[in-house]
């Protein structure tokens, strides 16, 4: 059932006595097409509005988010990250993250690739209890950015060539995506002793009532990069992954988007090679 509004997710799990909390937030991108800057591309000033649905009592209580978001590129904003062990100063800590448009499923606990699906890119290891707070529109090492459209209406068929370009039929899993969090360390430096300062932001309650919003679909735009470098951090023994699974939905009020938005990385290479492929004069 619909509980309230929010702008924030919290994100809190034990796992193998590590406490891990951290939260998120979404706004609206800039196409990699016009904005070349990584850091003004990923950066936004306005939180989507995050619809949150509670049921059940006890052992039997869930929650769930929906994310009301405008067509176009989407940046989810990771901060707050707090990871602690008990009886362990010895090692720093980063959480693992990563985004799907399928359920991903893993081989073990310390798989950082999913099976079952292709997914564009890897999984990034951002630092925990710092303080600091970061931007993403793709996985590491991934191809394109994140975006968010409107859905085909319910019971369209699309045609061949609209399936080979990524567009997908309409089902109860469309505009599902799906966040992996892993707990990763490494040794402190010897040299380094420092304090950990962490703090938990809770999320800004709004109005009970929902918004105005459509389906919408979630897959691949265009081409894009992010710049990372090979991680010093190893998987955590023993502590499990979560998953965590966030339907999108568009404001009735956002404008259409030009932007391309395939489910599939193959689609999201033949609109790529479409748009750089042009007919010379006569």
């Amino acid at each position: 059932m619909f509980s309230n509004n929010t702008e924030t997710v919290n994100v809190a799990y034990n796992t193998n006595n590590y406490n891990v909390s951290l939260n998120l937030n979404f706004g609206e991108g800039k196409d990699s097409e016009i904005c070349k800057n990584e850091k003004e591309r990923k950066r936004f000033y306005e939180n989507y509005n995050v619809e949150v649905f509670e049921s059940g009592e006890g052992e039997n209580y869930m929650k769930g988010y929906r994310v009301i978001t405008n067509e176009g590129p989407l940046v989810i904003k990771v901060s707050n990250i707090s990871i602690n062990a008990e009886n362990d100063a010895d090692n720093d800590y980063a959480i693992g993250f990563a985004v799907d448009n399928k359920e991903p499923e893993y081989t073990t606990e310390y798989s950082t690739i999913p099976y079952n699906i292709e997914r564009d890119g890897t999984l990034w290891t951002i630092p925990a209890n710092d303080g600091e707070s970061y931007n993403f529109d793709q996985n590491p090492n991934a191809k394109y950015q994140w975006v968010a459209k409107r859905a085909m209406d319910v019971g369209y068929e699309p045609t061949k060539e609209e399936l080979e370009l990524g567009m997908e039929k309409t089902t109860e899993y469309t505009g599902l995506i799906y966040l992996t969090f892993m707990v990763f360390k490494k040794p402190k430096p010897v040299e380094v002793t420092r304090g950990v300062t962490r703090g938990v932001t809770r999320g800004v309650t709004r109005g009970g009532q929902q918004m105005e919003s459509d389906a919408a679909r979630f897959g691949y735009g265009n081409e894009a990069s992010s710049s990372s470098t090979k991680s010093e951090f190893e998987y955590a023994s023993n502590t499990e992954r979560y998953v965590l699974p966030i339907r999108l939905r568009i404001n009735k009020k956002s404008g259409k988007s030009e932007i391309n938005c395939s489910q599939h990385l193959k689609g999201a290479e033949v609109n790529t090679l479409r748009r750089q492929t042009m007919t010379v004069p006569f």
